[in-house]
């Protein structure tokens, strides 16, 4: 069975991007089937795993009016016209078993169209509110029917808000894992996390219930809307000697301290078991010029060490010995993640 995963945050700069793609090829390679669901109409993680002209091409055109993105299922999924469409697509450099649906700017329509009050609490549209899992259902049947293995993961890519796209991924989501970076804003958005999400859950709870009762038959959305929180990120800090800076160790510990109060003891957010005793699954530290290199290169942080690096970002033909030396230490890093959630997220 498909673990689906939202990466989510509803602050924007905490690489929520970054380690939906890095971990994602990490799982590959560790032989895992990952599905990576690019859900933010900004098109970052597309733009990332495929590079700018490979992706404009996967856009509508005259003679492939959906396109090849998320659009050619949400489109005819609203409209309802059937004959659904998957397209998963594979990075030049990422690895062959984490695979892409690509994002597009389309799905602020597929936004727009989902209303709390008539389609969620109703109940008459919980189908649209759940969309990303029927859409993960296609995607395993034609693997099968290609010969391969269904996905173990899918992983989606959110923008930064509480609003309709993330409450759609949420629901259609088993765990939930929370990125955060060292400033003073995080503690503060984790407390927003912790405020809204009992809130979404509960309008899942009643516009279900009273789907159910119209439609006793369907039993496919059972079990969802209510993932379960599977940890926190540190990301984008800064060390000396080994450990932390002081500025980042204070903005972790508070970002500690905000995820216990506000996430792990909410009677209203079913932590996943095995968590550590901080839940903090994995910490990325602050990748400088690396990560332009790898966007720019479309090349996973952890495999840039087989490519030269871009001259206009640096003025040397290869890598120092410290930048190989960070590679190295940056791809151990989206290991451990990638060992939590293989051992999480179960």
């Amino acid at each position: 069975m498909t673990q689906v995963i939202s990466i989510f945050n509803n602050k924007g700069g905490v690489g929520k991007t970054t380690l939906v793609w890095n971990v994602a090829d990490t799982l590959a390679r560790k032989g895992k089937r990952v599905l990576m669901v690019d859900f933010d109409p900004q098109c970052n993680l597309s733009l990332a795993v495929l590079g700018d002209e490979t992706f404009k091409g996967k856009l509508p055109t005259e003679n492939v009016p959906y396109g090849t993105t998320v659009r050619a299922y949400l489109q005819r999924f609203l409209q309802n016209t059937g004959d659904f469409e998957f397209f998963a697509h594979t990075g030049m450099h990422t690895h062959k078993d984490a695979k892409l649906v690509a994002g597009d700017f389309w799905v602020n329509v597929y936004s727009e169209s989902l209303s709390v009050g008539s389609d969620l609490l109703t109940g008459t549209g919980i189908a649209k509110y759940a969309v990303l899992r029927d859409m993960i259902y296609l995607a395993n049947k034609k693997e099968i029917d290609n010969q391969s293995e269904p996905f173990d993961y899918a992983i989606i890519d959110l923008p930064p808000s509480f609003g309709s796209l993330v409450r759609a991924a949420l629901y259609s989501s088993d765990y939930f894992i929370v990125p955060c970076t060292s400033d003073t804003f995080s503690s503060y958005c984790i407390g927003l996390i912790g405020n809204m999400l009992p809130t979404f859950f509960a309008d899942w709870e009643s516009g279900y219930k009273r789907f159910r009762d119209s439609n006793p038959q369907i039993t496919k959305y059972d079990g969802l809307g209510k993932p379960k929180f599977a940890g926190w990120i540190f990301n984008g800090y800064d060390t000396l000697s080994g450990n932390y800076v002081q500025a980042d160790k204070i903005h972790h510990d508070n970002i500690a301290t905000s995820i216990q109060e506000n996430i792990i003891s909410n009677p209203n957010i079913v932590s996943a078991t095995g968590l550590p005793q901080n839940s903090k699954v994995g910490e990325i530290e602050d990748m400088n010029v690396l990560v332009q290199n790898s966007t720019w290169q479309n090349t996973p942080v952890s495999q840039l060490e087989a490519y030269h690096p871009l001259q206009k970002l640096q003025r040397r033909v290869n890598w120092s010995k410290s930048q190989v030396a960070q590679i190295s230490m940056l791809g151990h890093k989206f290991e451990e993640i990638a060992d939590s959630i293989i051992n999480i997220c179960v």
